[in-house]
């Protein structure tokens, strides 16, 4: 699409796999997802992408493509109606105290079933390079949906003007990030449901912020209809009506 001098653009590019598992770092013996890909999920496949490293090959908790994701925003669009599937999955269990690495665990896991997101990035010092390797269909690091059995398929929609909305009530198709001074109204959305996501993780993968969300429950329109905005930062990026999360920092 052709860019006009001073407009503001936005990346967009879908994820979809067979499964897909964003796993709760509480669970311990059973794995439990969370609805939908988590903001840090999405920090990992764009760095993936991109190729950059997280230094785990010399400390282990390291994720040093956090410093690259400064400035960097993104908005969240679930594709298709949430499926679970729960099963257990045969895993080696390499801390055992015997070293025998034919010891096996079948820890339960629920996962995602045929999960699609829609990812849209603004802003950052990894915008060029991401639409570049967007463009070619390339991955320097093989991208997956929360777990590396679930690998992702990556489709690049394109990039698009991005249009701030002030015209209010509107229909926003993507996950909302709960912000001060917001009003929803419940009953033309049909269904909402909150949930709490980490958002951002330091370079040793330390905890920093998470955010409460509003997703759709209502599987035909998946959409929530916002009434004030308040401080929360909305656009039309093509077709769709989205809500961006706080920069990472």
């Amino acid at each position: 699409m052709l860019k006009v001098r001073g407009e503001k653009m936005a990346l967009v590019f879908e994820l979809s796999s067979n499964l897909a598992m964003f796993r709760k770092g509480y669970t311990t013996t059973s794995m439990v997802s969370y609805p939908f890909i988590t903001p840090t999920a999405v920090a990992g496949i764009v760095s993936a992408i991109v190729g950059i490293e997280n230094g785990a090959d010399v400390e282990a908790d390291c994720s040093i493509f956090w410093n690259e994701l400064k400035g960097t925003q993104i908005a969240i669009s679930i594709c298709r109606p949430l499926k679970w599937y729960s099963t257990a999955v045969n895993l080696i269990k390499f801390k055992g105290p015997s070293g025998d690495m034919r010891e096996h665990i079948q820890p339960k896991h629920q996962f995602i079933k045929d999960p699609c997101y829609r990812v849209f990035i603004r802003g950052g010092k990894l915008y060029d390079q991401l639409k570049k390797k967007l463009e070619a269909g390339e991955c320097v690091y093989t991208p997956y949906l929360g777990v590396a059995y679930c690998l992702a398929d990556v489709k690049y929609l394109g990039e698009f003007p991005e249009e701030e909305i002030n015209q209010l009530p509107v229909e926003i198709n993507s996950i909302i990030s709960v912000a001060e001074g917001m009003t929803v109204d419940i009953r033309k959305s049909g269904s909402v449901f909150r949930e709490i996501v980490p958002m951002e993780l330091d370079a040793g993968r330390g905890f920093i912020a998470s955010v409460p969300v509003l997703y759709s429950g209502n599987p035909d329109s998946g959409s929530i209809v916002i009434k004030e905005k308040g401080s929360l930062e909305i656009s039309r990026v093509g077709s769709d009506n989205v809500a961006w999360f706080s920069q990472w920092k």
